[in-house]
């Protein structure tokens, strides 16, 4: 009786911690979903209007019941002294359960 529970307590555990494996690769796959979708409004926007992107912004995202704030910082970065190429990044930071997590992508637009 006594094996009987021990093995229904590490299959409960093993349950829950496939669960909170799951919820924290959907969080980091709607991040990367997120930084695509800033890169592409970004990719968009005349080269002259770049800088106008630049920011922090606040996404909010709902995943079982819970809601979850994803943090966007868009970032342009004159790469060349002619003005003609910018390195534009965006990081987006989230957390789940205490802990802090950070995708970043970033690319080069050129006029």
């Amino acid at each position: 009786m006594v094996l009987f529970l021990f093995i229904f307590i590490a299959v409960l555990q093993t349950s829950l911690l496939a669960v909170d494996a799951d919820t924290r690769n959907m969080l980091r796959n709607e991040a990367i979903r997120i930084a695509a979708q800033s890169m592409n409004q970004a990719r968009s926007v005349p080269f002259a209007a770049l800088a106008n992107t630049a920011g922090t912004f606040t996404v909010y995202r709902k995943f079982r019941s819970m809601t979850i704030p994803f943090t966007v910082i868009n970032t342009p970065v004159p790469i060349s002294q002619e003005g003609d190429d910018e390195q534009f990044k965006v990081e987006v930071q989230w957390k789940w359960r205490n802990t802090p997590y950070t995708h970043m992508i970033q690319t080069v637009i050129s006029k």
